[in-house]
């Protein structure tokens, strides 16, 4: 089993060969505690040490069946970069399930700030714990919606929460994974610009994490897919999946 940072050099020049469907991958490389690596040609995979999720760049048919080989351990919720092997899975993984996303591509050095999307009536500030209960009546998520999770994500990486009228309204998150997570508005404080307020504080900041980063939206989400894209995040080819076992 390779180790990280000794590789790293080496595995970041295999993941740059296809930089923007490996963006996840690379983001995680450069930024988070990754801890353990597996190479299979020019297939990658590599294990984030605070969530505790593999992530897959798969290159070509059958190599996921080589990194698995020499795995030999169960996986847990992982990520593949392309959906396309997701038969290949359920070949070796018979009870898997996966969730299918769209994900969009931010290069830092392309991100270029909006103050016009900045509704001034909205107040910004950096999330503590005590949104942790507000956050938790408007995210749903059966893995992720729980007080620990939400309080860790804060620990980790905090994230910023709207103020509006003197009322918590809004919130935008940055899952233990490194992903922009969660983003959700109070109904009432829709149409505001809530959301792009919150983009535009929470996207400088995470462009300076790592050289490029992603978001993973739901297919039918067409307001979340506007957000990302009015935040110079841009659509990658190819959808992506979270595999569930």
């Amino acid at each position: 089993m390779q180790t990280i940072p000794q590789n790293k050099k080496e595995v970041l020049q295999i993941l740059n060969e296809c930089r923007i469907r490996n963006s996840f991958l690379i983001n995680s490389l450069e930024s988070l505690d990754v801890d353990e690596c597996v190479l299979y040609n020019n297939s990658v995979a590599l294990h984030q040490a605070e969530s505790g999720f593999w992530l897959f760049s798969i290159e070509d048919r059958g190599d996921f069946r080589q990194l698995f080989k020499q795995l030999q351990r169960p996986l847990g919720t992982f990520y593949v970069n392309d959906c396309a092997y997701f038969s290949e899975i359920l070949e070796l993984i018979p009870e898997a399930q996966a969730q299918e996303y769209v994900q969009y591509v931010l290069e830092s050095e392309k991100f270029v700030p909006c103050p016009s999307s900045v509704n001034s009536e909205i107040e910004v500030v950096t999330l503590d714990k005590s949104w942790t209960d507000f956050i938790l009546t408007l995210y749903h998520s059966e893995e992720f919606g729980h007080k620990e999770y939400i309080d860790r994500c804060i620990e980790l990486n905090s994230g910023f929460g709207a103020i509006w009228n003197g009322k918590k309204v809004g919130y935008v998150t940055i899952h233990l994974d490194g992903e922009i997570g969660s983003m959700v508005i109070s109904e009432y404080a829709r149409g505001k610009g809530v959301g792009r307020t919150l983009m535009q504080h929470i996207t400088p900041l995470y462009a300076k994490r790592a050289s490029i980063g992603c978001g993973f939206v739901l297919p039918d989400n067409r307001t979340s897919k506007r957000m990302m894209e009015n935040s110079c995040f841009e659509l990658m080819g190819n959808n992506i999946i979270w595999v569930y076992h």
